[in-house]
């Protein structure tokens, strides 16, 4: 399976002033495949891995010295072969585990700036002491349907997306394909499991399932890891990250609603009561957030910040259809009833995955609702209408555009798109990563428009 990600790590290879990596992600999104496999081993001799998680004594080689030599020294004799600053990948995975090992990026920056050096880690956003500007800081998503759609090997079809292309039978192809990635979702291990089983339907599903349900077991014990002596912060951890799919799947066929603190932690039901809470979570990459705008959006859109009104959104696609226990069959029929917050979601993720780092939604005082905005290229803000069905006529986003204006717009639906009503252009749902493209990239706003 290939991540778009690669294509950066190369860059990054090749570029001339030269930082440590620092690979950030949720567990088991593929960051150590990525580096190791898909990376080191495709444009390096050697990749010398050292994992703090898997070999705790590890910790030992950064005792005596963080001086980038002595270190090389040290983990070459460890290793057991020479390590070539040319020809050779140094790798440390769970870097959060060693203090020593985090610091020592510093040195490598300052005293091998021609060393490759990647670090990756699950946890890096609960780290106190964090090499702050010593990395090239960089984060890895599950799966995006892109990705998806490249493991599926139909290389006709991925030219296709690649392209943008619309036609019946291509429709028809990626709305089976995206309806399967809402149950499957984007950590890797589902996906080999999907793309390589040769089990029956109902098998298979049963076997991603199992991954789900193992993935979501693991989280909740890594909550338990982040104070081991307050059990009830990890308690509280769970419910929230349990609470979230569940006030999700409440929006069948309507914008998702902010994020209502009752009735979610017995005694708390303010936004100062659930702060540290939310934002573990949006450190370790379990959810994301977006961030309500009423009335008049101000540029920059940051600046329309107000704490306790946001939505909150499930990283992955297949774990919200785990918590929610919705079969395989009910997710891909035609008809199911659950496509308002799973496409919002869908397109949250989607954006994320494609660099959109920051999201907003928009409400009226009329209570319109939009479901999100962004920031283009060239500070533009851009309105955004997800239709999860095949009605296209998006009131709200009419409105917006009648009392703020926009130079372009979005309407994202289940059609195949394409039609054009001055700046608001209609396309299907699936091909929210090529918006996201356009958005964040200038020069390419002129193709895709």
């Amino acid at each position: 399976m290939q991540r778009t990600l690669l294509t950066t790590l190369v860059e990054w290879k090749n570029s001339k002033d030269r930082l440590p990596l620092m690979l950030d992600g949720a567990r088991q999104v593929g960051k150590s495949y990525l580096i190791e496999k898909l990376f080191g081993e495709k444009y390096f001799s050697n990749v010398f891995k050292i994992n703090f998680e898997d070999s705790p004594d590890t910790k030992n080689l950064f005792k005596n010295s963080l001086k980038a030599d002595e270190l090389i020294k040290q983990i070459s004799i460890f290793i057991g072969k020479d390590f070539n600053s040319k020809t050779d990948l140094l790798f440390f995975d769970e870097v959060g585990l060693c203090e020593d090992a985090l610091n020592s990026l510093k040195y490598f920056k300052e005293q091998r700036p021609d060393i490759c050096l990647c670090a990756s880690g699950s946890n890096l956003g609960l780290i106190q002491r964090y090499p702050v500007g010593q990395t090239y800081e960089l984060t890895l998503y599950p799966m995006s349907f892109f990705e998806f759609v490249q493991a599926c090997g139909n290389t006709l079809l991925t030219e296709a997306f690649i392209k943008m292309e619309r036609s019946e039978i291509i429709h028809t192809k990626l709305t089976a394909l995206y309806r399967d990635y809402l149950f499957v979702g984007g950590m890797p291990a589902a996906n080999f499991k999907w793309h390589n089983s040769d089990q029956p339907i109902i098998k298979k599903t049963q076997e991603v399932r199992k991954i789900h349900d193992d993935l979501i077991t693991g989280y909740i014990r890594d909550f338990g890891k982040y104070d081991s002596k307050n059990k009830l912060f990890a308690t509280q951890l769970e419910a929230v990250f349990r609470n979230i799919p569940k006030q999700l799947s409440q929006s069948i066929d309507t914008t998702v609603k902010k994020f209502s603190f009752s009735k979610v932690i017995k005694g708390k039901d303010r936004y100062k009561d659930f702060k540290t809470i939310i934002d573990y979570l949006i450190n370790t990459h379990l959810i994301s957030k977006a961030q309500i705008i009423e009335g008049e959006p101000v540029k920059p859109l940051s600046s329309n910040q107000s704490d306790g009104t946001f939505k909150l959104f499930s990283h992955d696609m297949g774990i919200i259809h785990a918590l929610l226990e919705i079969p395989y069959k009910q997710i891909v029929q035609q008809a199911f009833p659950y496509k308002g917050y799973l496409a919002e979601n869908f397109t949250q993720n989607e954006f994320l995955a494609s660099g959109i780092r920051s999201t907003y939604a928009w409400k009226s005082k009329r209570n319109a609702e939009l479901e999100f905005l962004l920031t283009n290229a060239l500070g533009d803000i851009i309105p955004i209408e997800i239709k999860s069905g095949k009605n296209t006529k998006a009131k709200s986003l009419d409105l917006y555009i009648k009392n703020h204006g926009a130079v372009k717009a979005y309407k994202l639906c289940d059609l195949i798109g394409g039609m054009r009503s001055t700046d608001v252009h209609t396309r299907p749902l699936y091909y929210v990563s090529h918006a996201a493209k356009s958005i964040l990239t200038e020069w390419e706003i002129s193709k895709y428009f």
